[in-house]
């Protein structure tokens, strides 16, 4: 198993200037934990600026798809600013319904390898 962890935390920003930095953020969260073996789901870098030439399409659009790839990822890892962005609080809420673990804090994101011989210590248990 090669686990995947989808990388959230703020998008939008007053000025395009400010989302390229949050791309940024995420893109960098995502890097780091490629080291730790996780393969990186990153919806900041996946459409980067795609709404500029796509403003029809609205924020529900983007939000409802990025929820969509989130849910099938095996964890989520948090960037920076991800308390005051809404769309990441709604991702938050979600993959809690869904019992995903969350990591708040990079240093607290396990190795890919630690995490997969937890799941599989919690699948014996279950069984």
């Amino acid at each position: 198993m090669h686990p995947i962890i989808y990388v959230a935390g703020p998008y939008r920003a007053p000025d395009r200037a400010a989302i390229a930095r949050n791309i940024e953020s995420a893109g960098r969260l995502g890097a780091y934990v490629c080291t730790l073996g996780w393969f990186p789901i990153i919806p900041h870098m996946n459409t980067a600026h795609l709404e500029v030439g796509l403003p029809a399409l609205g924020d529900e659009f983007w939000l409802k798809g990025t929820m969509e790839l989130m849910e099938r990822c095996d964890a989520v890892a948090l960037a920076p600013g991800w308390q005051r962005s809404a769309g990441t609080l709604a991702e938050i809420a979600r993959a809690e319904e869904m019992r995903l673990p969350v990591f708040r804090e990079a240093d607290l994101i396990p190795s890919a390898k630690a995490f997969v011989a937890w799941l599989m210590a919690l699948e014996a248990r279950r069984a």
